[in-house]
This record gives C-alpha cells, structure tokens and sequence, in this order.
C-alpha cells in the first residue's frame, strides 16, 4: 500500500520542454501548486538523452520557457550557419532546464519536484531508486505532457534486424568510435541522420567513405529565413509574406511546394525527386552544400535486413562490404500521433496549438488554463495539431494555427499576452514596429493582405487532394 501521497492543485506527469512550459506559465499567472513527476533523473525530458553532437534547428531564443531565455542571442561564426543566431547544444539545454528547476520553480515554495519516479496512469507513482510507491492526487487536473513525447535514439528498439558480426551503432555512439571504422552507412534521412552525416564530413570523413540510405526525401525550412530577430527582421518576415502569398498563388499541393522552392522558402536535397517527408525542420545553404558531397544515396525504402555482404531494403537489395559501420539514426523524433481533446474536466493533454512550436504550445495552453474559465471555451481557443508527416500535412497544420491564433484575438487578455510573448518571437517583433518605419510595415501589410486568402486557398488545396 503506499505509505504516502503526492498531492498538489497541478499534477504534471513529464518535465520535459512541454511539461516545464506549461509549469512555468501556470506559476507566473496564478497561485496554483505543482508536482512534477518525471521517470528521468533531471528535467529536460529527451535532451538528457540525445546523442552529443545534436543542437537545435532554431535559433536558442525560440526555445525554452517564458520567463527566462536560453542562450545569449549570439551569432555564429564560421561553418554552414556563418551569420546565423546561435542554436543551444544538448548540454546547454540540460543545464538550462535544471537550472529553471532549482532557481525559477523550486524557490517558489509552489513546486514539488519527484525525478526518477514513474507514474502508473492510475494515480500511483513509484520511485525507480527506492520502490516505495504513493498516491497522486490532482485537487484540479492532471497533466500529460508526455502524449508527444520525442522518440529518442538512444533509446528505441532497432527497427531493422543485423546478421551476427555486423557493425550497427546508435548515432549516440558515433562519437565513440576509435579509428577502426573508415566506410560509414548512415539509416535514416530526418534531422538525426542528417547532423550524423554533417558530423562526419565535418570531422574529417571523405565523402566517398559515406553511404546514405534515405528512404524518403524531405523538404527543409530555409533556416536563414527564420531568425525572426531585429537584425533579420526584414529576411524573416518577407519569408512570411512570400509564404502566404504562395499559398493564395497555388493551383495544388505540388504546385505549392515547387513555389516554396522558387521563392527560397524551402529546401530539398536532390531537385530531380519530389520530396514525400515533411516534419518541419530546418536546413542551412551551408549544411546543404555538405550533404549534396555525398554521392552514394540509397533511395529504397526503409532497411529490412543488414546481410554481412548485403542490405535488403523494401524495395531491393544492395551489396554491402563487412567491414562498414552502420549508424542508426530512423528514430521517428515527433512520432505521429493523433490529436485528442486537450482540456478535459480532469486532465490536460499537452499538445501543439501552433504548428511546430512545442514549448510556445504548452506556454499558451498554461496561460490559458490559468486565466479562462470553462473547458469548451478553453478547447475552442486550442484546436490540438496533430505533428506533420508529409508536405500535405503541414498544409493542415497551417489551416489549425491560423484558425487557433484567430480565436485567441478574441480574447484582450490572450491577445494581450500573446503579442508580448518571448517565445512568439514573430509576434512579438511585429508588435514593436513603429508607424513611421515605413519599410518593416510595407513588409507587415504584405503579410494581413496575404493572410486573408491564404487559408482559403490552403483548405481548397487540401479538398483537392
């Protein structure tokens, strides 16, 4: 029986970057008590997990929580991201969240904070060091900020089966490797096999040595086009209006992409295959250029079997020599999910609310729960987007945040709060412009003017798919 009970207003199940959004937010508009319960040994939920070299694909500030930035606003200096904002590594992240733990959360007398502690789903939790088991009671809701939780590399089961002998590592492990390996087959062609390939080119691998098998192409946000600072703010927002006016200019989805391309918008690998894989994120010129050294792409399908002397793919099989190491790197990142009810009379399910914005999401859904009454007024506000898959995907990702950002106008204080929010840099910087800077609000009536047919046109080309 358990011998005692965990027991706050706020009962948040996960302290990753949703769960430490959605806290942060809830702590600084209102008087609410938390638990936070976590099965890991520190907050920041999957970035204590990932591989060494992995950073973010945007720029530090837009990640995080509210009340406190991450990273120094800096810019990069040498390398594919020359003149970019810099973009936090995996350590700096960790250390970031534990440190919103130990001075922002824990100081308030407001938090209890329970790591290494895993949570049953019927309001029992047990500690992973001790055993010892307790009740949980939520006086107002629970909250799952692990619905859409990050796949993890290091972590996941092999998706692929290896005969005896064969070399295959997690791509946490590349960094482990000690001269024995000179030819490298990277799986995988999402962001964890591309920073594996860039990793290697820029460590000194010849890209003859690489083999990379990409089951399917992607599409890339241009990455120079989202800073969304002072410095990039003509860049950044240009990008939007080019953005919606393409989307009001589309006659299909196909069309759509190829005038994202045209416009510099969006990135792909190789112009003579139609990418099929969208999951939002971002590519430098620079990275591109690296990547395009490697010659030996493998366009397949997925891996099934890595023979010694072959691999067998879903659609063929290709020779391969013993002595490769093969790097694994198909973990799925955002695995697809289907969105549910967000607001429930007692439970909150942490999901986006705007497309590709984790911790901004799980901000706004703590603001909201913080300062509106009444679960259906909160679920019209927070339509929940379900991760996007494929290029038609984002197109209903699109429709989903337009609609929600809509409805939050409808709210002064939302809107309020929304227009000064760190996390919303775009929102923000257009908040601040001046009426007599006449060339940053030329560019911000292009963005009204488009928006008004875009999400229009975006729902006619979605109904003609």
């Amino acid at each position: 029986m358990p011998k005692s009970v965990i027991e706050a207003d706020y009962v948040v199940i996960g302290a990753g970057v949703a769960g430490m959004a959605f806290t942060d937010t809830l702590l600084h508009h209102g008087a609410s008590t938390v638990a936070i319960i976590d099965a890991g040994h520190g907050p920041g939920g999957h970035w204590n997990h990932s591989y060494p070299f992995v950073r973010l694909h945007l720029p530090s500030r837009h990640y995080g929580v509210e009340s406190r930035v991450l990273g120094n606003n800096s810019i990069v200096r040498g390398g594919p991201n020359d003149g970019l904002s810099s973009m936090a590594s995996g350590p700096e992240i960790v250390s970031y969240y534990r440190d919103i733990m130990d001075h922002v959360f824990l100081p308030t007398g407001r938090v209890a904070y329970f790591p290494m502690t895993r949570f049953d789903w019927r309001a029992h939790a047990t500690s992973l060091v001790t055993g010892e088991r307790r009740a949980v009671k939520a006086r107002k809701k629970l909250v799952d900020a692990t619905y859409a939780a990050v796949e993890v590399p290091s972590l996941q089961k092999r998706k692929f089966q290896t005969d005896e002998g064969v070399r295959c590592i997690p791509v946490n492990d590349l960094v482990r490797i000690s001269g024995e390996a000179h030819c490298y087959c990277i799986i995988g062609a999402g962001k964890t096999g591309v920073d594996a390939c860039l990793w290697l080119l820029e460590n000194g691998a010849d890209p003859d040595s690489i083999r990379w098998i990409v089951p399917r192409d992607a599409w890339w946000i241009n990455r120079s086009k989202v800073q969304f600072t002072q410095d990039f703010f003509e860049t950044s927002f240009t990008y939007v209006a080019d953005l919606l006016e393409a989307i009001g200019e589309a006659a299909s989805i196909n069309d759509l992409f190829l005038q994202f391309e045209r416009r510099d918008l969006w990135l792909r690998l190789d112009r003579s295959i139609t990418p099929t894989m969208f999951h939002g994120a971002t590519m430098s010129k620079g990275e591109l250029d690296k990547l395009r050294l490697i010659k030996d792409v493998v366009r397949r399908g997925h891996v099934q079997v890595i023979h010694r002397d072959r691999i067998v793919l879903e659609e063929g099989t290709i020779s391969a020599n013993d002595d490769w190491l093969y790097v694994d790197c198909t973990a799925a990142g955002i695995p697809p999910r289907k969105a549910k009810v967000i607001f429930e009379p007692e439970k909150i399910t942490l999901q986006w609310v705007k497309w590709g914005r984790s911790a901004l999401s799980a901000a706004v859904l703590g603001y909201v729960e913080a300062t509106i009454d009444g679960d259906d007024l909160k679920n019209d506000l927070c339509q929940p987007i379900s991760p996007p898959r494929t290029p038609a995907d984002w197109v209903g990702t699109f429709i989903t945040t337009a609609r929600n950002e809509k409805r939050w106008s409808s709210q002064q204080n939302l809107t309020k709060w929304a227009r000064s929010l760190r996390l919303d840099v775009s929102a923000s910087l257009a908040s601040e412009v001046m009426p007599d800077d006449a060339g940053r609000m030329a560019i911000l009536q292009r963005v009204r003017k488009a928006s008004q047919t875009a999400v229009v046109s975006a729902t006619r080309l979605l109904a003609d798919l």
